[in-house]
């Protein structure tokens, strides 16, 4: 697939060989770490394995629970010589950051607790010291979720708490709990818990009241579950393993459920990341406050599931040359915490080179489905389907800050809601849109389908006081083609004339606002003009600017089921067709185009209402 520059994006990857093969199997009476690591005198834990292995090895591992760390010590050599972790096939493995406590719970007794009136009804509160658990210098139940550097946080009081939830997690038949601030809050609602002041001790309302000691009782005590200690570790691969319950920070620095820790050219793949209190999965450089590794990224990152991380899916700096292909993002966010600036589905800085392409992000809050921040160069987003992109400040798609190009092509974007704003400073309630691009030049958007957006399909902003590479920006020369328009609060906000758009097909006014003074919720394209700002149909957009010379209204219809990852559409009046440029000769499933395109994602636009899987993943 080609990048921005015209470049195909060519992998490192290499068939791989092993001279060695361990395995481990915690189910298997006979398992010991003192064992040799055989098929028939397994080893006990992953972690073992992790000190033992050696470059062009790989250990696989049996069905079971284990609750641990892994720690690699080292890396691979190269890539035909790699280091790997891999499920066997068919197993199922699940490792943990948790411990299981089933018992040591007793009734809570010696807090205040104002219940509801009226009723003033019992409600049961169960207590448990954690003295016994083994936190290995790290107790997550005593610290705040913000780390270090928070240059840009400013919360108002009422916002604090937020940032000041401790990273410890509480989960109950498999699911989390909420925290509350005080323990009188726990007469409010049930399926929640309360941290005393130094961390040592847990207080828990469950679902339904429950007794605790009657329930499979989680606490979350790791910060990481699978991250060398070791930084800058190269070529090693993990493969078919489910990773869940890490108690880490909010970024930055970015420290993930897994981890690459600085690291460089490792392949993760057919894993599920789940139930992180900050970021699922790092794999950049990884904290902007140390000096940057000669060489960062170069991962494949594909067809992993991540879900239910609070603040970031996939977190990077520095990353480069990597792919990010067809994986699954959802549940990201919802630790709201915007303001900080580091949310996301996958949130990068200063990609380039990296290609992020076939993935579904969806069901998202106070976080971005994609955000590029910062000095982004030659990265191309093509191919993935992302929406419920909810209550963000930004929207779908966020590129930042960024002077050289970048493409952002063939995607479909659906329903994307506006952030409430906030902090000291004030910030007013904005966002819900599509597709940002702030102080960022060069950028080709092309064959989207953006729909259901709260403001624009497509936000450009200036960030003219922001010096970055050595100027600020300019926000121009972007380019917005073929693409298609349906229902949003805007379709194009320009922010000058220095800007192209061509070929777009748009919803006419469909009739959801009646009030003369209000613009927002007609589709139209907004542009300033002297002091003010235009609103324009597509006749006074191509008449008086130039743009769209060739864009066109249609009637549609579309309804986006992401769940099932469905749609169903038609469009009467498609428009015309544009020639087909050499990077969007396949569509957002692969099929393949002839000489010409119609507006949109996907090569065939039907006349009457035809549903159609729109599943990117391959």
């Amino acid at each position: 697939m080609l990048l921005p520059d015209g470049r195909e994006f060519i992998s490192w990857e290499r068939p791989l060989q092993f001279a060695k093969t361990y395995y481990v199997d915690n189910r298997n009476a006979r398992a010991a770490d003192s064992n040799a690591g055989t098929q028939e005198s397994p080893f006990l834990t992953i972690n073992k394995a992790a000190q033992v292995l050696q470059p062009g090895e790989r250990v696989i591992i049996m069905t079971g629970i284990y609750r641990e760390r892994v720690d690699p010590a080292r890396g691979g050599a190269g890539p035909d010589t790699m280091i790997s972790y891999e499920a066997e096939p068919g197993a199922d493995i699940v490792v943990k950051g948790s411990r299981l406590v089933k018992t040591g719970w007793h009734p809570s007794t010696g807090f205040k607790l104002d219940l509801p009136a009226p009723a003033q009804v019992p409600v049961k509160i169960y207590e448990r010291r954690l003295d016994d658990l083994d936190f290995q210098g790290y107790n997550p139940f005593g610290m705040a979720s913000i780390m270090q550097d928070r240059v840009y946080l400013m919360p108002k009081p009422e916002e604090l708490w937020r940032h000041l939830v401790r990273r410890g997690m509480v989960f109950v038949d498999g699911r989390r709990l909420a925290q509350v601030e005080l323990y009188r809050d726990l007469g409010a609602k049930d399926g929640a818990f309360w941290c005393e002041h130094d961390g040592l001790a847990i207080h828990v309302r469950l679902p339904g009241d429950a007794d605790p000691a009657q329930r499979e009782v989680e606490l979350a005590i790791q910060e990481q579950v699978f991250a060398p200690r070791t930084r800058g570790l190269a070529y090693i691969r993990i493969k078919g393993i489910t990773f869940e319950h890490a108690a880490n920070g909010f970024p930055v620095p970015q420290r993930g459920l897994m981890s690459l820790n600085r690291g460089h050219h490792w392949i993760v793949e057919d894993c599920v990341l789940r139930h992180a209190n900050g970021v699922a999965l790092d794999l950049g450089a990884q904290d902007w406050d140390m000096e940057r590794p000669a060489m960062v990224g170069y991962a494949l990152i594909r067809r992993n599931r991540i879900d239910d991380a609070g603040v970031c899916g996939i977190a990077g700096m520095a990353v480069q040359d990597t792919l990010i292909d067809s994986n699954l993002i959802e549940h990201v966010g919802d630790r709201d915490v915007e303001l900080a600036w580091e949310t996301g589905g996958i949130k990068l800085h200063a990609a380039k080179g990296c290609l992020i392409r076939h993935n579904v992000i969806r069901h998202t809050i106070h976080a971005e489905a994609i955000w590029l921040d910062y000095e982004n160069a030659n990265t191309r987003i093509t191919g993935n389907v992302m929406g419920d992109n909810l209550e963000t400040l930004r929207g779908g798609i966020y590129l930042e800050a960024s002077h050289e190009p970048n493409m952002i092509d063939d995607n479909i974007i659906w329903k994307a809601t506006a952030g409430a704003g906030g902090g000291s400073y004030n910030m007013p309630g904005h966002g819900g849109w599509g597709i940002t691009v702030d102080g960022s030049d060069e950028t080709v958007i092309a064959h989207n389908l953006i729909g259901e957006t709260q403001d624009a399909a497509i936000k450009f902003r200036h960030v003219e006081d922001r010096i970055v590479s050595g100027r600020g920006g300019t926000t121009r020369r972007n380019k917005v083609l073929n693409n298609i328009f349906y229902r949003c609060g805007k379709a194009i906000d320009f922010c000058n004339v220095d800007n192209t758009a061509d070929g777009n097909l748009y919803t006419k006014d469909w009739g959801g606002v009646s009030e003369e003074t209000q613009s927002v919720g007609r589709g139209l394209n907004w542009l300033p003009d002297s002091g003010t700002t235009l609103r324009l149909d597509l006749d006074s957009w191509r008449k008086f600017f130039g743009f769209d010379k060739n864009g066109a209204y249609a009637d549609m219809a579309i309804a986006v089921d992401l769940d099932a990852l469905t749609m169903t559409w038609s469009i009467k009046g498609a428009g015309p067709q544009a020639p087909l440029g050499a990077p969007f000769q396949h569509d957002l499933l692969g099929q393949a185009a002839d000489k010409a395109r119609l507006p949109g994602p996907l090569v065939r636009v039907p006349e009457a209402p035809t549903t159609v899987s729109i599943d990117p993943r391959r």
